[in-house]
Order: C-alpha cells, then structure tokens, then sequence
C-alpha cells in the first residue's frame, strides 16, 4: 500500500543525502573560465531554432559593433606606436633638438614640484597618471563604475540562470523516477487483476460457484486503478515536458550572458591596463587627490608661462617632424631623453594593442562562430530553412 500512495502522491521519498540547501551550498562557479563554454540546445522545434537564430543574430550585431569600436582604439594605439618609430629614427640635430626642450620641460617640472609637492599626497607617478587623462578621466571613472557594476549584475544573472538550471535538473530526476514508478504500478496492477481473475475461474470450476459480479468487480477495480495511474503519468510527462523547455529556455539564456560577461571582462581588464589602476574607487581617490594637489601647484605661476611655451615648441617640433600626436609626447618627455624609456612606452603600447587584437579576435570568431551554427542548422534541420531564412530576410531589414 505504501508503494501505491506514492505514485498516486506524486511524491518520492529520499534519504537526506539526496537533499540539499542549494542557497546554503551553492558555489559560484568560474566564470573566467567557463563563460566560453556554451552548451548546445536541443534544436527538435522551429520555435526553439527560430529563438536561437535570433540569438545568433543579435550576436553576430553585437561582436560588429565591438569590432568597430576595438578597431579605432587600435588605430589610436598603432598612431602612437608609428611615433615612437619616427622619433627613434630623427636625425641626430632634431633628437639633440627635442632633447634640449625636453630637458628644459623637464627642469621647469622639477623646479615646479619642488614648491608644491613638499608635502605631497600623491607620487609624481600617479599625478603624471592622472594628469595624462584629465580632460577624459571624469568620464574614465564613470566608465569604470558602469562596467563594475555592469559585471556584479552579470555574475548575478548567471549564478541566478545557474541555480535554476540545477533545480531544473533535480525536479527532472524526480519526474523520471515518478514515471517509471507509474508504470511499475500499472504492471501491479494489471498482475493483481489477474490473479483475482485467476482466483475466481477456479472456484467457478472447482467449487461450481457464481463468480460473475467478481469478475465485474475486478475489471472495474482494475480500470479504476489503471485510469488513475495514467492520469499521473500524464501529468508527469507534460511536467517533465515544460521542465526541458525551461532547461533550454535557461541553456539559451546562460550561453547569451556568458557572451556579455566575456566582452565585459575584457574591457575592464584593458581598462584597467589603460588607466593602471585595479578598480574605479582608485582611480576616483585618485583624481580626488589630484584635485587638491593641483589647487596647491596652481599658486606657484611663476615658471607655467615659459613651461607652456616651452610644451608648445615641444609640440611644433614633433609636428614637423611628421609626428601623428605629438600632444602625447607632452607626458612622455624621459623618453626624448632616454631611449629605455621609449622601449618602456612601446612595451605598454604593444600590450594594450595585444589586448584589443585579443578582443577583436575573440568577436571575430563569435560572430564567424554564430554563422556558422546558423548554416550548420540550415545543413542539419532542412525543414527549418525557409522559416530561418524569413528570420535573417527580417532581421536584415530591420539593420538598414
């Protein structure tokens, strides 16, 4: 009896080893490592595949318009690598030539600091840093902000996706074990009958007794039973059924936040690099202290006049000398000295410029990747293929 109340309960007893506290146990995966891995769709319905090209779509649009971005940024950086080329390569009277405004530029610092920086709240080294980013560093801090926040709420949505999908998956197993379960009960009860069956043809012919309403009472005991099993397999099967579907919906979901959370790594880890700083609270402390390290310097004016003069000599110079941007070199002034210098300022561009080609080619072969998954569809689900190629006609559309 106790097994038949538990099919019909629709419940299924476990030992306390099968349960626990997911929100009590539950670890954040690695993310760093594991938003590449994008786990494949059951692709059986055209809803399914219709809402993957879609996503298919939206990525391909997606990873364009990060190329495009990344693509300027890398020019930028090219221009600057181009420079320091053309400075290394000056003839010996312009590098003498920029060699003396440098060390005159770099005097007029000196003697500059020397009254403002006595009791200094920041390094040379991180004025220099902050001074270098000014006219964009309000607008630096606020990128910074949005994108750490941008990846809290990322982190949230995939540990979130992540503790559904096990949910999903347990109360599957349990699904599957309420349908097997179901059908054991209907070959008990299908056996019973017939035992019963069995039981009153013998005392028909053996004891010559009137078994008739026996008979009448087994059939309906049995289709009573058996209606009542099938009625809970169904239920469980139409379950189980919305259970897959949300598995896939919750797949499609995850695959598509793993994509934002790469590019928003990526971003923040070149911006990071760019600003060399390790989150936006410091560079915020640090433009704050800026602010005050600037409002002491400002009373000491005696020498900006000539500093300035000699800045903008420094920057015709360049100009004639067929330098991209020769404003950038105003901060790199120990490098007109020193050639280790400029090797330090090529190491730090080649880095970041490795940096953004990683990222270009990272979306490059996203959006290489979410084709070829659309025409490998097209390949493998022929009779998808004019509803697919109503989508990319659409979405195409849409674009222009």
């Amino acid at each position: 009896m106790g097994f038949i109340k538990k099919i019909f309960t629709g419940k299924t007893e476990y030992s306390e080893e099968d349960y626990y506290d997911y929100d009590l146990e539950y670890e954040d995966p690695d993310w760093d490592r594991l938003a590449g891995d994008r786990q494949p769709l059951e692709l059986n319905d055209v809803s399914v595949c219709e809402t993957y090209v879609k996503n298919c779509l939206e990525t391909m649009k997606g990873a364009s318009d990060e190329i495009d971005r990344l693509n300027k940024e890398y020019e930028q950086v090219n221009d600057q690598l181009k420079d320091l080329e053309v400075v290394s390569e000056l003839p010996e009277i312009d590098q003498r030539e920029l060699a003396g405004i440098a060390k005159s530029i770099k005097q007029l610092r000196g003697d500059h600091d020397s009254y403002v920086l006595k009791e200094s709240t920041m390094t040379d080294r991180e004025y220099k840093l902050v001074e270098s980013i000014e006219d964009d560093i309000v607008e630096a801090i606020k990128k910074l902000e949005e994108q750490e926040d941008y990846k809290k709420k990322i982190k949230a949505d995939l540990k979130r996706i992540d503790r559904e999908r096990h949910a999903c998956d347990y109360r599957k197993k349990e699904l599957e074990i309420n349908l097997d379960n179901s059908k054991s009960a209907a070959l008990v009860a299908i056996g019973a009958a017939g035992f019963l069956f069995l039981i009153l043809f013998l005392m028909q012919v053996g004891l010559k007794l009137d078994v008739v309403i026996g008979y009448y009472i087994t059939i309906g005991l049995a289709a009573i039973a058996l209606t009542a099993i099938y009625v809970k397999y169904a239920d469980f099967s139409s379950e189980k059924s919305r259970v897959n579907s949300t598995i896939n919906e919750l797949i499609l979901l995850e695959n598509k936040v793993k994509i934002r959370y790469v590019n928003n790594k990526n971003l923040l880890d070149y911006l990071y690099m760019k600003y060399d700083v390790v989150d936006a609270w410091t560079l915020k402390d640090l433009y704050a202290r800026f602010d005050a390290e600037r409002e002491a310097r400002s009373k000491f004016e005696k020498n900006e006049k000539y500093y300035q003069e000699e800045l903008a000599k420094l920057v015709r110079t360049l100009r004639a000398c067929h330098v991209i941007d020769p404003e950038a070199w105003v901060h790199r002034i120990d490098a007109l000295l020193d050639q280790r210098e400029i090797v330090e300022v090529r190491h730090s561009l080649i880095q970041r410029r490795q940096k953004l080609r990683k990222q270009i080619e990272y979306n490059q072969n996203l959006a290489k990747e979410s084709g070829d998954s659309i025409k490998a569809l097209i390949e493998e689900r022929p009779r998808f293929k004019d509803d697919i190629l109503k989508i990319i006609n659409s979405y195409e559309g849409e674009e222009e």
